[in-house]
């Protein structure tokens, strides 16, 4: 399947006469960085495998011409499930030397998520790792093979049980592309996809130009430049990771250096040795590394911010942060919205705590009421944003697109906010029913379709429980069937047995006799959320 969405005509004349877009697509401005750096260091990983711009623009236009020789061309989808290894950005600078659009999925994914993605997708190609961790991704492809509607060319790198596709090594070793292929600034450039309120994730497509103006944004705000070296521990294969720690860093010139298993000291060690001047990461990354600073007394007189969004960060750990010399900057945003407010760098420190940061410029936020209309400063409601970084729409979900994106260009996220007079945003709760455990989102609805398939379940709740270190994790609530049981590892091996990945696994199980539901018979989730709260704190 060839993705042919574009930007409506209201965003297109809005944002051009703005100045907001522009005509040069993300693979052009990747080149551009290669003519301008070509000796530079564009990526190492903790491998120790680095590659300079120059062995990047080989390695991509020599992926591409492979690629192209089995049938992928503009508009075709490249499915990447990587982890963070340097072999991510090659994968993506050659997928826009073709217009194709880049498809990042995090190695978290079970073979059940793969397999609708791809799908859903219509993915022409797909890059693996042979093994990573305790999963081996050719049994995955194995066993998907004959579900996928579309006979990908797969990819593997390094080697898994199953002999199947091309190694990477191989791939990168034929001819080149002959001629660059890059598609226009409105066409897409990727499709991401993220779990919300729905069962199945939803595919959310960026432009070039949605993609380019966030990253130009943020990069503006916080004074990057191409001397800039970005550290990534949070995934590339999620929508942070991917758009500020690979594309923005392509798009600067600048250097990223991947962690693919997180670890606190891993993490400190490896931005001391690249003399990182930032990084981004969900807040138990942020704890995890200040943790190891204040254990080791080693310092990053490099790193100029720790940028830190997902979940609610506490004041002890900003201030634990500042005591070891680390900035931490509050972030905000969506897959639909990537970002849209940042702590400024000339903000005070306690924003880090009180805010989610501020609006990036170009871009507009407001909190709204249940019949949309704008409520006035630090007032509660539905925080909509609207600006060139807005996505375009939902892969194949024109009634879900309209839903959350209206006539006007304002996304709707679901989350609820306090927007300030000066464009501070402050996240209060959501409207959606999603579960946010260590910066990675769970759609509650998934996990409880799939254990209400089990014979022991006659209701099944599931909902988000506080986590000192991860911000929330899951809890299912089970109603059993009469005379039936259920257990904790009964219940986990039943979903992983049907492809659930393993961050999405409740890790708490209640049984109860019945759950308070409304008069209509719809479950009440707050008194769930609020008794589990209680019997915590107790």
């Amino acid at each position: 399947m060839t993705i042919h969405m574009k930007p409506s005509r209201e965003a297109l004349a809005r944002h051009y006469a703005a100045g907001h877009w522009q005509e040069n697509s993300l693979g052009q401005l990747i080149a551009a960085s290669v003519e301008r750096h070509a000796d530079k260091l564009a990526v190492q990983d903790a491998s120790g495998h680095a590659i300079t711009y120059r062995e990047l623009e080989d390695l991509a236009s020599r992926f591409a011409g492979f690629l192209a020789a089995r049938g992928v061309g503009a508009g075709d989808v490249v499915t990447m499930h990587l982890p963070n290894w340097w072999q991510t950005v090659v994968v993506t600078y050659a997928s826009f030397k073709l217009g194709a659009v880049i498809n990042p999925l995090p190695p978290t994914y079970g073979w059940k998520d793969l397999a609708f993605v791809m799908n859903k997708c219509g993915a022409k190609a797909v890059v693996v790792p042979g093994r990573f961790r305790s999963a081996d991704y050719t049994e995955h492809l194995d066993r998907i093979r004959d579900e996928l509607v579309v006979k990908p060319a797969i990819v593997v790198i390094g080697e898994g049980k199953v002999d199947l596709g091309t190694p990477f090594a191989e791939a990168v070793a034929g001819p080149r592309l002959a001629n660059d292929r890059y598609a226009a600034a409105d066409e897409p450039s990727l499709v991401l996809f993220t779990s919300g309120s729905e069962s199945k994730p939803k595919g959310v497509v960026h432009t070039h130009n949605t993609a380019i103006y966030g990253e130009r944004a943020l990069a503006e705000t916080l004074r990057l430049t191409d001397r800039d070296i970005c550290f990534m521990a949070s995934p590339v294969s999620h929508t942070s990771g991917f758009m500020h720690g690979i594309l923005m860093t392509l798009m600067l010139g600048s250097t990223v250096s991947l962690l693919d298993v997180f670890s606190g000291e891993d993490a400190l060690a490896q931005m001391a040795s690249s003399r990182a001047t930032w990084t981004m990461g969900a807040t138990p990354f942020l704890g995890d590394v200040v943790e190891a600073m204040e254990k080791s007394a080693r310092r990053l007189p490099d790193l100029r911010y720790f940028l830190c969004g997902g979940a609610p960060i506490p004041e002890v750990v900003v201030r634990r942060a500042l005591a070891v010399g680390v900035r931490v900057l509050s972030i905000y945003g969506s897959t639909e919205s990537p970002p849209h407010t940042v702590t400024w760098p000339d903000d005070p420190v306690e924003c880090a705590w009180l805010a989610d940061g501020r609006t990036l410029p170009g871009i507009e936020v407001r909190a709204a009421d249940e019949n949309g209309r704008p409520l006035a400063p630090g007032k509660e409601g539905e925080q909509w944003s609207r600006g060139p970084n807005t996505f375009i729409g939902y892969l194949d979900e024109p009634e879900l697109t309209a839903r959350s994106l209206d006539a006007d260009g304002w996304y709707h996220s679901g989350d609820l906010a306090q927007v300030g007079a000066d464009g501070s945003v402050r996240i209060v709760g959501r409207i959606k029913d999603m579960i946010i455990r260590g910066g990675q989102n769970i759609s509650a609805r998934e996990v409880e379709d799939i254990l209400l398939e089990h014979p022991a379940c006659q209701t099944v709740s599931v909902v988000g429980i506080p986590h000192p270190r991860l911000g929330e994790t899951c809890a299912a609530v089970v109603v059993c069937q009469p005379g039936q049981r259920l257990d904790l590892e009964d219940m986990k091996r039943f979903l992983i047995d049907r492809g659930v990945a393993r961050f999405k696994l409740p890790e708490k199980l209640v049984l109860r006799e019945a759950v308070p539901t409304t008069p209509s018979g719809k479950i009440q989730k707050f008194k769930l959320r609020q008794e589990l709260k209680d019997l915590m704190e107790s």
